[in-house]
C-alpha cells in the first residue's frame, strides 16, 4: 500500500504531516473525498462521512480501538484502486460492530445495493488485514454476528419511525450481505472437521469465528448434494441457531446451483466437440439424432441439458458418422 500524502495534489494529506491525531486523519480523508470525481464512489463516500462525523463518539462504543486503525487503514488506501469502497466498507463496519444504530444498517443495504453483495464482500473480508486486527477476523466475524439478527434488526428500524415493510427489507438485505461474506473465501479443498453434536454446533457459531464457519460450508461447496448440509441444519436448529440454519440452507442452494451450472456447460462443451468431429452441420447433425436444429442449438450453447437418452443418442451419431468418414462412406 502507498501512502495518500505521495500521491499528488488531488489527494493530498494534512498540511502539517507530523499532525497524526484522530481528527487530523480525518480532516485528509475528508478532503481526499471532496477531491474525488468520480461519481461511482458517493455512496461509499456517504458511509465514510457518515462514520467520521460521529467521532465524537468515538470512545462511548464496542470498537474504540476500532477508530485509530481505521483512520490509519484508510489513509493508507487512499488513491488506490476502488479506495472509495474499500473505505466506505471498512467505514461501515466500525460503525456496525461499535454502534448498530439505525443508520448503520440502513449504510449496510445501500452498500450492498448499490455495488452488490459479492464485490462489498470481497473487500469485507479483507479489512482486518487492513486493521491489523489478527487472522481470526474479528472484526469480520462480529459483523456477520451483528447482521444474523434480522428481528433485532427490524425492531430497531421500527422504533426510529420506518415502516415495517422497509425495516424488513433492509434487514433481509443486512442478512444477505454477511451470508455473502460467510461464502467469500470459502475454499472446498480445505473442508472443516463434521460437527455431530448440537453442543459441537453451538460452539463453532459462538466462538470459532468466520474462518471456522467457512471451513464447515467448504464442506457443503465439496458436495452440496451430500446429507451432511441438512444434517448441519438440523443440529444448527437442535442448538437454538436459526440464523445460522437459514444460512445452511442457502449456501445448499448456492452450492448445487454452480455445480449444475458447471456440469451444464461440461455437457455443453462435449457436445459442441461430437458434433465438430462429425464434420456435419448443426442442421445435418440434428436430423441425424432425430431433434430440430434449434433444440440441438439449445443443447451446443448450454440452454437447456439434454435427456441421458438424448445425450447417448449424440455420442452414437458423432461416432457412426466418423466411422463412415473412415471408410470412406457418405
Amino acid at each position: 500500500m502507498h501512502s495518500s500524502f505521495v500521491r499528488g495534489d488531488d489527494l493530498s494529506g494534512p498540511e502539517d504531516p507530523g499532525d497524526n491525531t484522530l481528527e487530523a486523519r480525518f480532516d485528509a480523508l475528508r478532503n481526499a473525498i471532496e477531491r474525488d470525481p468520480d461519481p461511482r464512489g458517493r455512496v461509499a463516500h456517504a458511509a465514510t462521512l457518515e462514520l467520521i462525523d460521529r467521532s465524537d463518539r468515538a470512545h462511548a462504543g464496542n470498537f474504540a480501538e476500532g477508530w485509530d486503525r481505521f483512520a490509519d487503514a484508510a489513509i493508507e488506501v487512499i488513491g488506490e484502486d476502488g479506495w472509495p469502497i474499500t473505505v466506505g466498507a471498512m467505514a461501515n463496519m466500525i460503525g456496525l460492530i461499535h454502534f448498530a444504530e439505525p443508520a448503520d444498517f440502513i449504510t449496510a443495504s445501500r452498500l450492498a445495493k448499490r455495488y452488490g453483495h459479492r464485490r462489498i464482500a470481497a473487500v469485507q473480508t479483507t479489512v482486518d488485514d487492513l486493521l491489523g486486527t489478527g487472522p481470526a477476523l474479528p472484526v469480520a466475524t462480529r459483523m456477520v454476528m451483528v447482521l444474523a439478527l434480522t428481528d433485532w434488526i427490524v425492531e430497531k428500524l421500527m422504533d426510529s419511525g420506518m415502516e415495517k415493510v422497509e425495516a424488513t427489507e433492509i434487514a433481509e438485505r443486512c442478512y444477505q450481505a454477511g451470508f455473502w461474506l460467510v461464502l467469500t473465501d470459502v475454499d472446498p479443498s480445505r473442508p472443516g472437521p463434521l460437527l455431530r453434536t448440537p453442543e459441537e454446533v453451538g460452539w463453532t457459531w459462538d466462538n470459532g469465528g468466520l474462518r471456522a464457519w467457512r471451513a464447515q460450508v467448504a464442506v457443503i461447496a465439496s458436495n452440496p448434494w451430500a446429507p451432511y448440509g441438512n444434517e448441519l441444519k438440523e443440529l444448527t436448529l437442535a442448538a437454538g441457531k436459526p440464523a445460522p440454519a437459514h444460512a445452511l440452507d442457502e449456501a445448499v442452494k448456492v452450492y448445487r446451483s454452480r455445480f449444475e451450472r458447471r456440469e451444464r456447460e461440461l455437457v455443453a462443451r462435449e457436445i459442441r466437440q461430437l458434433v465438430a468431429m462429425s464434420g456435419l452441420s448443426q442442421r445435418e447433425f440434428a436430423a441425424m439424432a432425430g431433434t430440430s436444429a434449434s433444440r440441438l442449438s439449445t443443447y451446443v450453447n448450454g440452454l437447456v441439458t439434454p435427456s441421458a437418452t438424448m445425450m447417448v443418442r449424440i455420442r452414437r451419431v458423432s461416432e457412426l458418422v466418423q466411422t463412415r468418414r473412415r471408410n470412406g462412406d457418405r
